[in-house]
């Protein structure tokens, strides 16, 4: 009796004493199986309750109670949360857990342009079905912004439409992608007649956050500048931030650029992706705006092809990628409050930039889980230079990055183009799965087709489950 009496009660313990589930929005560390933002006994017991079949989990609480990231659920995470409750031992690394989010958005159009009637045409790019027959459903709701302009909205279920063009039945703009990054639009000052540019912003609630410029030291013997910026939420929550690392940071955020045809205006797509029911990111811009931008974001790892070997051979992206990963991030994480877990990393870049993100997420599969390759210049090396350096992945890994490629195919871009379908087909065919290709028939190489690119590869990597 006095053996079975200890058994007896500790299920007693079980079955009366646990905190109802929470049910409030946001990211969460591990442990926090019931989601009330703090990890204590009653996540313990909530995970012996599971292991008993007293408790079922949805998809979230089964990661968050992988309290020892070994990637499975068992007793050996409930032992791990009582001693690090004891102190007895430190707690494992930060995970940051996105809950899930719906399928509709608010899309806003600011008719800046003034025209007599706005049609918002929403399609889908991979059925190629269209909600109407062009010039797609008229809108009629408005508000006024500030600037006096009207702002036509209107709710879009994403799941069904992920393009949209807006109308006024003659003029229009090019091909938009539509995700929980992007909301509001507004048509480009850059824009031709033809094809109408646009620029991006939050259309509801989110404030800019806040960026710092500092400059770390470069291996080449140099101070390198870095943009952080964090959101709005940041300084609500003691919660660890996933972090996205992209290349050419002088051309992200608004006032910065120096290009042309404007910045990426990435802190819209995360303030966009908050409005639509995601939560706060860090983002990290590395500068890339001088002569050593083409040696820096090309890595050497074989025979540039003739035609380029001039601009490119010996590149130094091993270099950078060692300063991203041993500089750059360990700073971040110190001075800001980023997770270290590789499922909340993300690195990303355009052109000889997407190129090295590729490279740079794929070298360190252990610090980033998440890559977006915008326009990515894989044209600099042949077919037998990328055989051998992929033979070196197995890419059926479960710890292989979800990959975001994007390529255009017009102004300059219909010279990366086949490179990047080749290269897509290529991974496929050696088992890549987490893999999306986004290509846009008309789409330039410039900032302007790349800060409406950009929302759907943040969006993608880091709000959906495939």
């Amino acid at each position: 009796m006095k053996r079975i009496l200890p058994f007896i009660v500790v299920l007693a313990m079980l079955l009366s004493s646990f905190s109802a589930f929470s049910h409030s929005k946001g990211t969460f560390d591990n442990g926090d199986v019931n989601r009330d933002g703090f990890v204590t006994i009653d996540d313990a017991n909530l995970i012996q309750r599971q292991k008993i079949f007293l408790e079922s989990f949805d998809s979230e609480q089964l990661r968050l109670a992988d309290y020892n990231l070994d990637g499975s659920v068992n007793i050996l995470d409930v032992t791990e949360i009582q001693m690090t409750l004891a102190k007895m031992k430190d707690s494992p690394v930060e995970r940051a857990v996105t809950r899930s989010v719906g399928s509709n958005i608010t899309v806003a159009f600011s008719n800046n342009l003034n025209w007599s009637k706005v049609y918002f045409y929403l399609f889908n790019s991979s059925t190629d079905s269209s909600e109407r027959a062009w010039p797609g459903r008229q809108i009629t709701n408005f508000s006024y912004n500030d600037g006096g302009e009207k702002v036509f909205t209107s709710s879009v279920n994403i799941d069904l439409y992920d393009r949209i063009i807006f109308t006024d039945g003659t003029s229009q703009t090019v091909n938009i992608p539509l995700n929980r990054a992007s909301s509001g639009f507004y048509i480009s000052d850059s824009s031709s007649s033809k094809s109408m540019l646009v620029g991006t912003y939050a259309y509801t609630g989110a404030d800019t956050g806040t960026i710092k410029t500092l400059t770390l030291p470069y291996p080449s013997g140099y101070n390198k500048k870095i943009w952080v910026w964090t959101p709005s939420d940041y300084h609500k929550t003691g919660e660890k931030f996933r972090t996205v690392y992209i290349m050419d940071g002088q051309n992200l955020f608004d006032g910065d650029h120096q290009d042309s045809h404007g910045g990426w205006e990435v802190t819209d797509a995360v303030e966009s992706m908050m409005s639509n029911g995601g939560r706060g990111v860090i983002i990290v811009g590395i500068d890339n705006g001088n002569s050593r931008r083409d040696s820096e974001l090309t890595p050497d790892i074989g025979e540039v092809v003739p035609s380029y070997r001039s601009e490119f051979s010996n590149g130094t992206g091993i270099e950078f990628s060692d300063f991203v990963v041993n500089t750059v991030m360990p700073y971040v994480q110190k001075n800001y409050n980023s997770s270290r877990h590789p499922a909340d990393n993300m690195i990303a870049g355009s052109s000889s930039g997407g190129l090295e993100a590729f490279y740079i997420g794929l070298e360190n599969s252990d610090r980033f889980s998440m890559i977006g390759a915008l326009s990515p210049a894989f044209l600099l090396f042949g077919d037998s230079v990328w055989s051998s350096y992929l033979s070196k992945f197995d890419f059926t890994s479960e710890n292989t990055p979800k990959l975001y490629l994007y390529n255009g195919n017009g102004d300059f871009e219909n010279n990366l183009y086949p490179s990047c379908i080749s290269m897509y087909n290529r991974l496929k065919n050696l088992g890549y799965q987490r893999i999306k290709l986004s290509t846009e028939e008309k789409a330039a190489h410039n900032e302007a087709y790349w800060r409406i690119a950009f929302p759907e590869s943040l969006s993608w990597n880091l709000l959906e489950t495939d």
